[in-house]
């Protein structure tokens, strides 16, 4: 890479420092321009990582629901809800179907 190629990332990389790329270029070698990146680069501080949050349990099979709505009706393969009726999930729900409970579609039976 050219010494003026590495001064410009090295502005780019680190715009805060208040470097400009010619003078960089000028007034170092090709060896010292990529010390000084590395150098910026290990005294960078890593980005923090956002805090995760709580996984909302997933609904399990042992809980009844119904649909919220009943004159509307919920259908994919290998489960069904209809009117009033109330029903255990399936062992594993799909994506889909736990999306309409989170998103209050389908509720479970108190």
């Amino acid at each position: 890479m050219a010494k003026i190629d590495t001064a410009i990332e090295i502005v780019e990389e680190f715009p805060d420092k208040g470097y400009e790329a010619h003078k960089l270029a000028a007034d170092n070698t090709q060896t010292e321009l990529e010390k000084l990146q590395a150098e910026l680069r290990a005294e960078e501080p890593a980005p923090a990582t956002p805090p995760e949050e709580p996984e909302e349990p997933e609904p399990t099979a042992q809980k009844k629901y119904r649909l919220k709505d009943p004159k509307t009706s919920y259908q994919e393969v290998g489960f069904t809800l209809a009117d009033d009726q109330e029903k255990e999930l399936p062992e594993n729900p799909s994506s889909f179907l736990t999306g309409r409970i989170k998103s209050g579609f389908i509720v479970e039976v108190k």
